[in-house]
């Protein structure tokens, strides 16, 4: 990784390439405290090639991240009728299971029925209905793993629902589902992670709704569903 060239040095007194690799020896645990450090580490903590000069010498580690029911008490021992969700991650690693923050918008619980992906240490959560209102939602908010926090992002490019999501170097894949008026879609989109942009893909051979989405290799795959009908 080619470090980007400023005025002040990443370590007073070293050289940026040996500041470089001492950076990316850091626990990822000790990313949030280092961005506040200085805007140049901010920046390079939030490069997507620093993610991938880490993961190049073995200093990134997989976790398992689920999307699980909250307990929510109605003010007596009985839980409450609806349910909700948020999201908790496992560390094979250190063996523990930690609760992950919240996404700000929505304090009480995920949007109902919203689609979960990850890519490059960041997980996308996007769509879903209003927990409240039941209204669907086109919000696009990025967690990232290193500073623990939430991003709000570029609305989805239109409403919908039950659609199939696939994640692969740094973009996630969305197709299918239906609309406000439950039609069914065959429309595609890729949403670029660092960019934060939209771009319209080639549309599907048929309309799938309630698919699900998978990647195999450089390919997103579509399967399952039914047509409007």
């Amino acid at each position: 990784m080619e470090p980007q060239r400023f005025t002040t040095e990443l370590i007073p007194g070293l050289p940026d390439e040996i500041a470089l690799e001492c950076l990316t020896r850091m626990h990822y645990g000790a990313h949030s405290v280092a961005a506040n450090v200085c805007k140049r580490w901010q920046q390079l903590l939030h490069n997507r090639q620093f993610y991938y000069e880490r993961k190049k010498y073995g200093f990134t580690k997989k976790v398992a991240c689920l999307v699980q029911a909250l307990p929510v008490f109605s003010g007596s021992e009985k839980p409450a009728k609806t349910p909700k969700y948020g999201l908790i991650m496992f560390d094979p690693v250190l063996d523990i299971w930690e609760q992950i923050d919240p996404v700000p918008k929505y304090p009480d619980g995920l949007p109902l029925f919203c689609q979960v992906a990850s890519s490059e240490g960041k997980l996308v959560v996007m769509g879903g209905w209003d927990p409240v209102s039941w209204e669907p939602l086109r919000d696009v908010f990025v967690y990232e793993f290193t500073t623990r926090n939430w991003s709000k992002r570029v609305d989805m490019p239109s409403t919908r629902s039950f659609f199939a999501t696939g994640a692969c170097d740094g973009k996630v894949y969305v197709a299918g589902g239906h609309d406000e008026s439950k039609n069914a879609l065959k429309s595609a989109w890729v949403y670029d992670i660092e960019l934060d942009e939209w771009s319209e893909l080639t549309q599907m051979s048929e309309e799938r709704d309630e698919c699900e989405g998978v990647v195999i290799g450089s390919e997103f795959w579509v399967v399952s569903g039914y047509d409007t009908g």
